[in-house]
């Protein structure tokens, strides 16, 4: 079970809603979006309709308020492996490396946040893309490396995150799994660092090894 450490969904802090969670991630990947009902998920998660309708209006409002907690953790995970560096290109990577531990770590939730809330509607959608600025925001940092950053636009690091998040829904979809996730990592920071350091910096990303220590993956 992919659990939450902490937020509404954590077991710790309600055993019904981690249930109903679980349920909702598992049914919408295994049948997709549009097949699944709230009833379906109700009785996946042995919990009564009544207690549903106490905090949620319907399956969307679920799934986006999953989605959320997710993301909440993603960011905390991720952003604390970067915050604990002050160079950027050792930011970036580290924030690299704690994302792809959890996209290996969880795959439920990584096919459930890339893939199917996407057809889930606009709110979850809308979600997303303020979301995904903070991280256009980390690879954008890397313009304050230049003698001049404005010769360089915020599109370079949008284009960048758009290269990365399309090379790993393309996997997903392929069903060719999260597994060697971190494997893309030295590809994708060449991709991220060149832009701004040019490409003898990006070749030496080719060759750092990962992280040694476990506080710098999922932990």
């Amino acid at each position: 079970m992919d659990e939450l450490r902490s937020g509404a969904f954590a077991a710790t802090a309600s055993p019904w809603r981690a249930r109903l969670r679980e349920a909702a991630m598992t049914l919408v990947v295994e049948q997709g979006y549009e097949g699944v009902t709230v009833e379906l998920v109700l009785e996946r998660a042995a919990v009564g309709r009544a207690e549903f309708e106490r905090e949620f209006t319907d399956l969307q409002d679920l799934c986006t308020r999953v989605y959320l907690a997710n993301i909440e953790e993603f960011d905390r995970l991720v952003f604390a492996a970067a915050d604990r560096h002050t160079e950027w290109r050792e930011r970036l990577r580290a924030a690299a490396y704690a994302a792809a531990a959890y996209v290996r770590d969880r795959p439920l939730e990584t096919h459930f946040n890339m893939i199917q809330i996407l057809r889930a509607g606009p709110t979850p959608q809308a979600f997303r893309d303020r979301y995904v600025q903070r991280v256009v925001d980390l690879i954008d940092e890397g313009r304050m490396e230049l003698d001049d950053p404005d010769s360089l636009s915020r599109g370079v690091a949008e284009a960048t995150l758009g290269s990365i998040y399309g090379t790993l829904a393309k996997e997903l979809q392929a069903g060719r799994g999260t597994g060697a996730a971190d494997e893309f990592v030295p590809q994708l920071m060449y991709i991220a660092v060149r832009p701004y350091l040019g490409h003898e910096a990006a070749r030496e990303e080719l060759a750092i090894p990962p992280p040694g220590g476990p506080a710098e993956g999922a932990g």
